[in-house]
């Protein structure tokens, strides 16, 4: 086995354009871990929306949820927080007040939690794909009573969503980063939080050296990811952004790409 340790994106990633698990992907992962490999979801979802997965896939490694905001171990029905990145105390109330003024849907993760202020298109969306629902919540009050957030999601239009990126980069006192998953998605964590951060921590707790680690990905919240590890693979269905710098590229997730990339490079059929 070349790659050890493999940490992979779910949306547009694992999952079909459909947001299914197809037979040829599960398959592949469970020939992969039955050989000695370890297999890792890494994913910008809450932690709830993973576990149903990994059940699915018979996982019982950590699952890296909210871009590695928190890392959570399955345990029957529950999830263990392993870690947990918080935003800095105070900062929350000031981001959630700016983003308010924009027609975004905004969307806050605290532990196993997500709050909406009310339902919309967007969080109705969401919630079909993850199958997992939001609990509608004064955010405003928890905010400034102190919620701890790990990450806040704002959905919108990519023009908005624009707006808010440059909101997040003009206040570097805030120590917080901002990452697109799709082009109308921005995944805001603390600065020092990602995927790669991830990747390092599971490296050294598996005893996995990174050189051994491959990574699947096709947003730009997954280039980090992606540059660091052993192995960096994308989909052709990847951002642009993304396909510019990974130049490893297997078929789209229509197309069991995530499959290829474990049987050709993972698994050693690829030299």
């Amino acid at each position: 086995m070349r790659y050890r340790l493999i940490l992979s994106d779910i949306d547009g990633t694992l999952l079909n354009s459909q947001h299914q698990l197809t037979a040829g992907v599960k398959q592949t992962i469970q020939t992969y871990v039955a050989a000695g490999g370890i297999f890792v979801l890494a994913s910008a979802r809450p932690p709830l929306a993973m576990t149903a997965l990994a059940r699915q896939m018979g996982l019982a490694v950590p699952l890296v949820s909210l871009n590695g905001a928190l890392i959570g171990q399955p345990e029957g029905e529950q999830l263990r927080i392993l870690a947990a990145t918080s935003w800095p105390e105070g900062v929350g109330p000031r981001v959630y007040h700016v983003l308010s003024m924009l027609p975004l849907s905004l969307n806050v993760f605290s532990g196993t939690h997500w709050y909406v202020a009310a339902f919309d298109k967007w969080t109705d969306q969401e919630a079909v794909i993850t199958d997992v629902k939001p609990t509608t919540a004064p955010i405003r009050d928890m905010l400034s009573d102190n919620l701890s957030v790990q990450k806040m999601l704002c959905m919108g239009d990519p023009a908005i969503v624009d707006q808010a990126e440059k909101i997040i980069l003009a206040h570097p006192e805030w120590q917080l980063v901002a990452s697109r998953s799709k082009a109308t998605y921005l995944e805001i964590v603390r600065q020092g939080v990602s995927k790669r951060s991830a990747l390092q921590t599971l490296s050294s707790l598996y005893n996995v050296p990174i050189p051994e680690t491959m990574a699947l990905g096709d947003g730009e919240n997954d280039l980090p990811m992606l540059q660091a590890a052993g192995l960096g693979v994308t989909l052709a269905n990847a951002l642009p952004q993304v396909s510019a710098v990974i130049k490893t590229v297997v078929p789209d997730n229509d197309h069991d790409g995530a499959a290829v990339a474990i049987q050709r490079y993972a698994m050693g059929e690829a030299q």
